[in-house]
């Protein structure tokens, strides 16, 4: 399931935003400037310095966030199971 359709991820989406800031422009094949950006996710746990268009930071930010829904879901099947992710210590 793509992240923008889970439901476990509605709140996650909200702090994390792909952010854009452009670093220049490149000539397109017919003489025109195409803008060119850095990126980051706006949660702080994603950037991508490279100068690239729009649409392949985009890919970036995607795979950035399935690995934030891996993530989300792991964390909450620990929580259903009552598993913190610590060894059992004994008292």
């Amino acid at each position: 399931m793509h992240y923008t359709d889970d439901p476990l991820m509605d709140e996650v989406r909200r702090e994390h935003r792909l952010l854009l800031e452009p670093v220049g422009t490149r000539r397109t094949l017919f003489g025109g400037d195409a803008k060119l950006y850095a990126a980051a996710c706006s949660a702080g746990d994603w950037m991508d310095p490279r100068r690239y268009d729009h649409q392949a930071h985009q890919e970036g930010f995607d795979q950035h966030m399935a690995e934030v829904q891996q993530r989300v879901h792991a964390e909450t099947e620990a929580d259903a199971s009552g598993d913190d992710g610590r060894p059992d210590q004994e008292a």
